[in-house]
């Protein structure tokens, strides 16, 4: 039996230009006038390098909603991830493959576990994944005993992975340069990402048309988990030792900036490089608050009106087409 796959449509200029696109050169003259610092390279580099944990997170989280499903779980990944790469012992060249890829192949797994609740189990999106980001913190937790979480040696190589620089911009930007690359080619050019579009749009009728449901979706999750971890791995990197209590929280900024992004929030709307512009009009706007020294309940209070906003926005936008 064959597989219908949705054909690719026709490409526009309001494709290539989204309004997360002006709104970030907007956002980036803004930032330039307020403040003389924002240009400097130094900045420019943190504001980079500021976004790229979240950013992560985020590109997984896009590719699960355009697929119609939620993933609330990524930042108790991102915490199991950062201990789990730091407990292993990053040094030799044994010891940081493994504190690299086991953290990203574990999450990887739950991935797998969230993605086979939802769409095997029929679980909600919502409820399935909040509450394995309860187990995931207890069970991190427990192990730990609640104490900080030190490697007694790091190699360099693992140091170097959060910490380099490639022609003075950090190494991780990089990373999540490949990433939004290959994402986005990933959605935008393969019968996978068609699928996930399809299956967003209206799942019951990707399931007539002979597309594998549960697969692409358990795939879609799985790639969330793994993407999550990584965001994990690089924090392990950065800081070489950290208390559990304090990381995490990660899956409500990256769901602003998927929602910023114009990421429907059901399903079948989205891109992950507009996800990326959504990052950076973040790191922007968090960045001169920090310059002009507004508070951390200032900030929050910003990204909850940019959230409400970008949702209101988008809404009106395609209740008027």
């Amino acid at each position: 039996m064959s597989i219908a796959v949705p054909a690719p449509r026709r490409v526009r200029a309001s494709d290539w230009v989204t309004p997360i696109w002006i709104i970030l050169v907007i956002v980036i003259i803004g930032a330039a006038l307020i403040s003389p610092r924002f240009l400097t390279p130094n900045n420019l580099a943190a504001v980079l390098q500021q976004g790229v944990i979240t950013g992560i997170v985020a590109l997984g989280m896009t590719v699960v909603l355009i697929g119609g499903q939620f993933d609330l779980s990524t930042g108790a990944i991102v915490m199991m991830a950062a201990v789990m790469s730091l407990l292993i012992g990053p040094f030799g060249e044994f010891g940081i493959a493994a504190a690299i890829l086991l953290p990203i192949l574990a999450g990887g797994a739950i991935g797998v576990a969230n993605g086979l609740a939802v769409y095997r189990a029929g679980a909600n999106s919502i409820v399935a994944t909040i509450g394995m980001q309860f187990l995931i913190i207890g069970a991190v937790l427990a192990f730990v005993s609640g104490q900080h979480v030190r490697a007694d040696t790091i190699g360099e190589t693992f140091t170097a992975l959060a910490s380099g620089r490639l022609f003075g911009v950090p190494f991780p930007v990089f990373i999540f340069a490949a990433l939004v690359a290959v994402i986005s080619i990933l959605m935008s050019q393969t019968v996978f990402g068609r699928h996930v579009y399809a299956i967003g749009g209206d799942v019951e009728a990707a399931r007539r048309a002979g597309i594998p449901v549960w697969r692409i979706g358990v795939a879609t999750y799985a790639m969330s988990g793994a993407l999550a971890a990584l965001s994990g791995v690089l924090i392990a990197s950065l800081v070489g030792h950290l208390d559990p209590t304090a990381i995490g929280g990660y899956e409500f900024p990256a769901l602003t900036a998927v929602v910023l992004g114009g990421t429907s929030l059901t399903g079948g709307i989205g891109r992950p490089a507009d996800t990326a512009a959504a990052i950076l009009v973040i790191a922007v706007i968090t960045n001169v608050m920090t310059i002009l020294n507004y508070q951390y309940p200032v900030q929050l209070l910003v990204q909850g009106l940019v959230l409400t906003g970008a949702v209101a926005f988008y809404s009106w936008q395609r209740a008027g087409k």
